[in-house]
């Protein structure tokens, strides 16, 4: 077996599979960093693997079998191998990490003076798009008319989520300031489309400025949304359709969410941190 060719096989078989490039990059990077010293990721190969990185964090170190375990169900498929499979990993649940009600106030107060900066991060946190979803986004996908948005998600999937009037008003001020042709919702101020390590670092820039005690990523904002729509009686199945998640599949199949639910949900979420008011101060500010 060609370790090159098996691999390239591998990373088309997952872009086939809908998985996003930045999911398929960080594969990449562990079976590539496995594939330095060893030839399968067997059981044994694998536990040698994780045992030379003595310094990876639990969670690290099941991320990376969970990944090489799935590669060497791709060759045992692919070409027909037969060898032990490592154990799928076992964690510890932890609790997803948030901002609360009052923090999000702070973190959105932190960047009212740079209108593109308080709409990415208000688009974030009222919307709970992914990083990857976010700079895929494109000015054609986005309805400020009628107020939603079409999301590309995971696996070619596409969604629809509303947005509320208060960040409607927010893009449509963030994009009349905007003095470049990009396709693209977010871009740099060279008129560039993100990638999703600039809006982490930025994400992560204004978790300081705002003094928070807690280190700020834009999937800990999507958990924010999630928990915000919980604490404000939104119901965990429009949370999940919202957010384009698959794991309430068999509740959905008796349970249809329709437009309404979802527009109130965004609704509820908004004046539940009173995004009214943010809003209002920082487009006075602009004026």
């Amino acid at each position: 077996m060609d370790k090159e060719k098996a691999m390239k096989k591998y990373i088309t078989n997952m872009a086939l599979r809908g998985y996003s490039p930045l999911t398929i990059r960080n594969y990449t990077y562990i079976i590539n960093d496995f594939l330095k010293k060893f030839e399968i990721p067997d059981e044994k190969s694998t536990d040698a693997y994780i045992l030379s990185k003595p310094d990876t964090k639990k969670n690290s170190k099941a991320t990376q079998v969970r990944i090489l375990r799935s590669y060497g169900k791709f060759l045992q498929k692919e070409y027909e191998l037969s060898f032990t499979l490592p154990e799928p990993p076992k964690t510890g649940k932890t609790l997803p990490i948030f901002l609360t009600k009052s923090e999000v106030k702070v973190l959105l107060k932190s960047a009212s003076s740079n209108i593109r900066d308080l709409t990415l991060l208000s688009f974030i946190i009222y919307t709970g798009v992914r990083v990857g979803e976010l700079v895929d986004l494109k000015l054609c996908n986005v309805n400020l008319a009628e107020r939603f948005v079409k999301i590309l998600g995971k696996g070619e999937r596409e969604r629809l989520v509303p947005i509320n009037e208060e960040l409607a008003r927010l893009v449509e001020a963030y994009l009349s300031q905007r003095k470049d042709n990009s396709e693209y919702l977010f871009v740099s101020k060279y008129g560039k489309r993100f990638t999703p390590l600039a809006i982490q670092l930025l994400v992560k820039k204004y978790g300081k400025i705002a003094e928070l005690n807690k280190t700020i990523t834009p999937h800990k904002l999507r958990h924010t949304f999630a928990t915000l729509a919980l604490e404000s009686g939104v119901s965990p199945i429009t949370i999940s359709e919202l957010l384009g998640h698959t794991s309430l599949n068999t509740t959905m199949k008796y349970t249809h969410v329709t437009n309404q639910l979802t527009e109130e949900a965004v609704q509820r979420i908004s004046e539940f941190t009173n995004l009214n008011g943010t809003i209002r101060e920082a487009l006075k500010n602009e004026t």
